[in-house]
């Protein structure tokens, strides 16, 4: 007999999401939010930069501080990050609002020759100072207000800034999706290297900061802070990374505050591994009991009553709290944790879970799993990074392979092609791109620095499961491709 009811769990797992967001407007509802222990450095006012992959959650961090109740909550449940009394303010996102300018105003300003560096401050001096004057202006207008009195609006932030700091409070300007601003990577490094000039300047305050969230690649060209005390702000970036114990955490604590099935998960918890769930003080949102959250030998156990002990009909095929994470890594040992939830969402959904009558979930469902969240990643990078797309999709090749047999899947015509995609794009380049001298070996050479390829210690070139199964490239023994 299973541990936990079968169709209420799986009814709790199809509630899980199937994409990395569905609004970059409103942040999830707080009963699935959940902050790993080793994010809460990264959320601390003074970490202004922080790094992370498609996926990991960086904007839902970016629209749960910019709500103050949501605020509130972070405060309660992650006291580590310091952020009682403090307050946020929207400096970029993906949405419009009238508190920052367009992308296509931002195109504009530039083209006057407007300093990105004057751009951001008027925007944080705007937001902070919530000056009334300067509502309904256009973004020319509210820039020369604030050019024509710069002394006046420093000495105003420089106040306000010992004003919260003799009331012990913080205000915080959030800054993502920059990436956004403009769709010329040539212009989006110098908004960027504004950016991050700016955020040198608030160094020397004591109360308010900016928090600028990041991909990895928006800094692997050194002329963003190729300013004097960049590597201030450079070598203080903060990654979110979800480690195994965590993205389990991140499924309990959707799993224990599902609408259908919860109550009979916490229920089987408590039964079966003595792991008692509580409410947070003065909130419907169950809390992850404390073993279940730092026990990766428990959380396997449980998973395990889940799934299914096995990958297959024996020890030899692995098994699945091990299995899951490690087939969705990249080449840098990440897993986003969009992927791991989408991978149990449709393991849920998938048929191979007709005749199954022991678990919620089997094998074969969580492989099922994998191929979706494979396919997901994939049409996420190619948002970014066509070119890749252009290499890899449906190629008649196995890996690990030698690498002169990825010379001979590729011709001139591909290396063409590749050019014309990355130059026509305007999008991040390849970290070695340059025009007219791009070849096959700098091409690997960038694969593997973006963590899609890896180098084996025999030579031979791998690909992580989570691509080459949505690429629907080969493998012996491994996960059918997508097709």
């Amino acid at each position: 007999m299973s541990i936990f009811p079968i169709e209420p769990l799986r009814q709790a797992f199809l509630q899980l999401p199937t994409q990395p967001r569905e609004s970059d407007i409103d942040p999830i509802d707080s009963r699935y939010f959940y902050v790993p222990l080793t994010h809460a450095k990264a959320l601390y006012p003074d970490n202004q930069l922080v790094e992370g992959i498609h996926g990991t959650g960086k904007t839902e961090w970016f629209l749960q501080l910019s709500k103050s109740a949501n605020l509130k909550h972070i405060a309660l449940i992650a006291p580590r990050a310091e952020l009682e009394n403090t307050e946020c303010f929207i400096g970029f996102g993906q949405a419009s609002d009238e508190n920052y300018p367009s992308k296509a105003i931002l195109a504009q300003l530039l083209g006057k020759d407007i300093t990105p560096e004057t751009i951001w401050n008027t925007v944080i001096a705007l937001v902070i100072l919530r000056d009334n004057g300067w509502e309904g202006d256009s973004w020319e207008t509210k820039i020369n207000d604030y050019e024509t009195d710069i002394d006046g609006n420093e000495k105003k932030l420089r106040r306000l800034d010992e004003d919260l700091h003799s009331q012990q409070k913080k205000h915080i300007v959030l800054f993502d999706a920059l990436d956004y601003a403009s769709d010329d990577w040539e212009t989006l490094k110098k908004l960027l290297k504004g950016l991050l000039q700016v955020a040198l300047k608030f160094r020397s305050f004591r109360a308010i900061r900016l928090k600028i969230f990041v991909h990895p690649e928006m800094l692997e060209d050194a002329s963003v802070y190729s300013f004097t005390g960049g590597t201030k702000i450079i070598n203080n970036k903060l990654p979110i990374e979800w480690n195994t114990v965590e993205l389990f955490n991140l499924l309990w604590q959707y799993l224990g505050n599902a609408t259908e099935g919860g109550a009979e998960f916490r229920n089987g918890c408590e039964q079966h591994f003595k792991q008692a769930w509580e409410k947070y003080p003065d909130t419907d949102i169950w809390q992850i009991p404390e073993d279940m959250r730092r026990d990766a030998v428990l959380q396997r156990k449980i998973f395990h009553a889940l799934t299914g002990e096995w990958m297959g009909d024996s020890a030899k095929s692995g098994y699945p709290y091990v299995w899951l994470p490690n087939h969705l890594e990249d080449g840098f040992g990440k897993v986003s944790p969009c992927s791991f939830l989408a991978a149990l969402h449709e393991a849920a959904n998938t048929d191979a879970l007709t005749e199954e009558t022991q678990f919620p979930l089997n094998y074969i469902a969580l492989k099922k799993g994998v191929q979706k969240a494979s396919q997901m990643q994939v049409s996420l990078l190619n948002e970014t990074a066509h070119w890749i797309y252009t290499l890899l999709k449906g190629k008649d090749i196995s890996f690990p392979c030698e690498t002169h047999e990825l010379d001979h899947l590729w011709s001139s015509s591909i290396l063409s092609e590749v050019d014309s995609i990355i130059q026509e794009s305007g999008k991040i380049p390849p970290p070695s791109y340059k025009a007219r001298d791009y070849g096959f070996d700098d091409i690997k050479r960038d694969l593997i620095a973006m963590g899609i390829f890896q180098q084996m210690l025999d030579g031979r070139i791998n690909i992580p499961e989570v691509y080459r199964i949505g690429f629907g490239l080969g493998r012996k023994g491994g996960i059918k491709p997508a097709k």
